[in-house]
């Protein structure tokens, strides 16, 4: 079975909130496995267009489970339901 595949887009240089949910992703690392892609939201014309005012921003999958806040704990479950529920 392949990993969930989850990918953390935040900005260069200092911001706090992309920081503090980053720590919460590397907790969460502990609990449940999956892959994760760093993006600059400066390197994607794209992504900047779409994000830029909402984040850090995780998408699992390519679906949005997190804008600017978020706990390990709810991170753990975000990752395990949208998990579960891509194979049924």
């Amino acid at each position: 079975m392949a990993l969930p595949q989850l990918q953390f887009i935040t900005k260069e240089g200092s911001c706090t909130l992309c920081d503090e949910l980053f720590i919460e992703l590397e907790s969460a690392q502990d609990y449940v496995d999956f892959d994760l892609e760093i993006l600059k939201i400066e390197q994607d014309e794209e992504l900047y267009k779409k994000y830029w005012d909402k984040i850090p921003v995780i998408l699992l999958n390519g679906k949005v489970i997190v804008k600017y806040r978020s706990t390990r704990d709810e991170l753990i479950k975000k990752i395990n339901r949208r998990s579960f529920f891509k194979f049924w």
